[in-house]
C-alpha cells in the first residue's frame, strides 16, 4: 500500500513551468536524501505526480533518471522503492569523495584559482538560510552548487560529473531530525571557514577544513555522533 507523502508546502517543493522532468528529478532526490522518502515504503507514481501537481509523463522521466543514479528502484505497475544502500557503500562514496575534493581544494587554494568569492559567500549564506528552515530541495540545491561551482575553478567537467553523481548516491537520513541544531548548523558554517583559509592562500587549512566537512555526511548530517566536533 502507498503512503501518502508528507512534504513541506513550500513553494520549493512545486515543480515550475520549466523543464518539469529535471524539476522533478530535483525534488523527488532531495526527498530521498533528506530521508523524507523512505527505504522499504512503495510510493505510486500517481501520489507523486499529484503532490507536484504535474502530469504523470515528466514524474515517469524523473524516476527513469533516478534510477539511473542507484536511488530507487521501480517496481512495474506498482510504483517505487527507495534502494537502501549498504553502510559500505556509503562509506565508499564519502571515501572517493574526500579523495577527490580535498585534492582539488588544496590545488585551487595553491594557484589562487578564484580570484572572486563573494558569489560563493553568497551561496554559503542562503545554504544556511534554507538549513535552519529544514527547506530541503533549497538546501541541497544551494549546498550542491557551492561545492561544484568550487571545483569548476578546475576547469575539469569530467571531475564535476564524478563528483555530482557520487553526492546524489549519498544518503543523508538523519536531516529532518538535526534541522535547525547547533551540531547541524554549526556544520554549515565550515563553508565561510573553508572560503577564509581559500582566500587566504592557506591550502592545507582549507584541505583540512574541506576533510572535516565531508565527514559529516555520515556524521552529524546523518544524525549520527561524530568523534570529533568540528572547530
Amino acid at each position: 500500500m502507498s503512503i501518502p507523502l508528507t512534504w513541506n508546502d513550500s513553494p520549493a517543493q512545486a515543480v515550475a513551468t520549466q523543464s518539469y522532468r529535471e524539476q522533478a528529478a530535483r525534488i523527488i532526490r532531495a526527498q530521498i536524501i533528506s530521508g523524507r522518502l523512505e527505504p522499504g515504503t512503495m510510493y505510486s507514481i500517481g501520489e507523486i505526480a499529484e503532490k507536484l501537481n504535474v502530469s504523470i509523463t515528466p514524474v515517469r522521466e524523473a524516476l527513469h533518471d533516478l534510477t539511473r543514479e542507484g536511488l530507487i528502484e521501480v517496481k512495474r505497475n506498482r510504483g517505487f522503492r527507495v534502494r537502501t544502500p549498504s553502510s559500505k557503500e556509503l562509506d565508499d562514496i564519502v571515501q572517493i569523495r574526500t579523495m577527490l575534493e580535498v585534492s582539488a581544494v588544496r590545488e585551487i587554494t595553491e594557484r589562487a584559482l578564484i580570484e572572486d568569492f563573494d558569489p560563493l559567500r553568497q551561496l554559503s549564506r542562503r545554504t544556511e538560510v534554507f538549513a535552519r528552515a529544514g527547506e530541503w530541495v533549497g538546501f541541497l540545491d544551494t549546498d550542491r552548487e557551492f561545492h561544484l561551482s568550487i571545483l569548476a575553478a578546475l576547469d575539469n567537467p569530467k571531475l564535476l560529473e564524478i563528483v555530482g553523481s557520487l553526492r546524489d548516491q549519498s544518503r543523508l537520513f538523519g536531516l529532518d531530525k538535526m534541522a535547525g541544531s547547533p551540531n547541524f548548523l554549526q556544520s554549515t558554517k565550515e563553508h565561510e571557514l573553508l572560503l577564509d583559509a581559500m582566500e587566504a592562500h592557506d591550502p592545507e587549512r582549507a584541505a583540512s577544513i574541506m576533510t572535516t566537512h565531508l565527514r559529516h555526511v555520515r556524521g552529524v548530517w546523518a544524525g549520527q555522533s561524530e568523534p570529533h566536533r568540528p572547530r
